[in-house]
């Protein structure tokens, strides 16, 4: 699978210390460890700022960039946990909890313009933010969504196992 990056600034707020790896170049000379710390940081970064986001008064462009940054950061830690898991069955397994929330909660993610896809990845539609009410996305990064919790909570347990070094 490949990984499609989209340098934009909510991305790059999202990797916060690890903004370098935003960049493909800058990804292809990473270890796999360093990609999965970074990516798996950048998406429990995605999740609290998300659930801190006001969607309403967010602008179309605002909202989209929003969601295809959290949907790369979200396939970029799959990518690179699913390398890594040869080294560590708790990133393996957590990776396979990512993937397995995404396809539990495929109907609750397309109402929201994102789909998932048979290998348990995500793809945004590219007018989801016109095409649906900000009142959904809002709701969607509810604080209180236990698919964010939990996928927070694998994306952590990513994080705790990462040797960078690796």
């Amino acid at each position: 699978m490949s990984i499609s990056i989209t340098n934009s600034l909510t991305l790059r707020i999202y990797y916060n210390n690890y903004a370098d790896y935003v960049k493909k170049s800058n990804r292809n000379d990473a270890s796999i460890g360093t990609l999965s710390m970074a990516d798996a940081s950048a998406l429990r970064n995605a999740i609290k700022k998300l659930q801190d986001y006001d969607f309403e008064s967010g602008s179309t462009k605002q909202n989209q960039e929003k969601l295809q940054a959290f949907t790369d950061t979200l396939n970029n830690a799959l990518t690179s946990a699913s390398e890594y898991g040869n080294n560590s069955t708790t990133v393996k397994n957590a990776a396979s909890t990512i993937r397995k929330l995404n396809t539990e909660y495929a109907s609750e993610l397309k109402k929201i313009g994102i789909t998932t896809n048979k290998d348990g990845t995500v793809s945004l539609y590219d007018s989801a933010a016109d095409t649906y009410s900000s009142e959904r996305f809002t709701k969607f990064f509810d604080k209180e969504s236990k698919y964010l919790t939990e996928v927070y909570n694998a994306a952590k347990k990513i994080t705790r196992r990462v040797d960078v070094r690796i």
